[in-house]
């Protein structure tokens, strides 16, 4: 007699095995890469900050792209968190580096030079304002002399001390106008620095007249020299001096 097995029952599955499973599988889908030669993501924001990072130098031209480095740096920071909490999906931590070091660096050393920069303007607008009274006050006390030192080495080859004199004498001496009696700084200086490093300067000057209710305005250009600031010309006071006509008449005139 032929006997036939009963027929085998379902294998019973153990439903936390199923989830030790799934956990088992999104670890290593956090954990890819890991010890092992599979791809692994580089970050694009850390490309992007690393490309920030080299457009930065364009910030050492003008002042307004000084935003480039700004926005390099915080995007270097961001990168670096993301791929720190990306569970080493992400790589580009030396790229995020890169651009924060580039992005930082001329961030911070920007910062630095204008402060520097803008110390040294103050001194020079204060030193600029002194100049400006003390020349008035020269003029007023009729020390030619003295305000004849505050003008550099050009101004003195084109205008000899004697005809300086002069002509200030025969302003504050003349029967027809009041002499000048105060000369104050407006406030306002454009810096130029040439490419030898040399410093000038373009300011205005109000010239005040005895017993005058108003203010003349009149241009001033100044030179920064070793021994500090010095007025180089004050055209409407000391205007070009025209060339003699002693020469005889051109050839083609002959």
């Amino acid at each position: 007699m032929t006997q036939t097995n009963p027929t085998a029952l379902p294998e019973h599955r153990d439903p936390s095995a199923d989830s030790e499973s799934l956990l088992h599988l999104h670890k290593m889908s956090t954990t890819a890469g890991l010890g092992s030669g599979e791809y692994v993501a580089i970050n694009i924001t850390a490309v992007v900050a690393a490309l920030f990072g080299v457009a930065s130098m364009l910030a050492l031209v003008n002042d307004i792209l000084l935003v480039i480095p700004v926005v390099g740096a915080i995007l270097s920071l961001v990168a670096l968190a993301q791929i720190r909490n990306s569970n080493g999906t992400q790589t580009g931590m030396g790229l995020a580096i890169i651009g924060l070091l580039l992005s930082g660096g001329i961030t911070i050393g920007l910062i630095c030079t204008r402060i520097v920069v803008s110390i040294h303007r103050s001194q020079d607008q204060q030193a600029i304002s002194s100049l400006c009274t003390n020349l008035g006050q020269l003029v007023t006390d009729k020390k030619y002399d003295q305000a004849y030192a505050l003008f550099d080495g050009d101004f003195q080859d084109r205008v000899p001390a004697n005809l300086f004199k002069i002509h200030l004498a025969t302003i504050q001496e003349s029967k027809f106008a009041p002499p000048i009696d105060q000369m104050t700084w407006n406030g306002m200086v454009l810096f130029q620095t040439d490419q030898g490093g040399s410093d000038s300067a373009e300011t205005v000057i109000k010239v005040h007249y005895k017993g005058s209710p108003a203010e003349e305005r009149t241009a001033v250009w100044l030179h920064k020299t070793p021994d500090g600031w010095k007025f180089d010309n004050i055209p409407e006071l000391f205007p070009p001096v025209q060339q003699s006509q002693t020469a005889g008449p051109s050839p083609a005139g002959r």
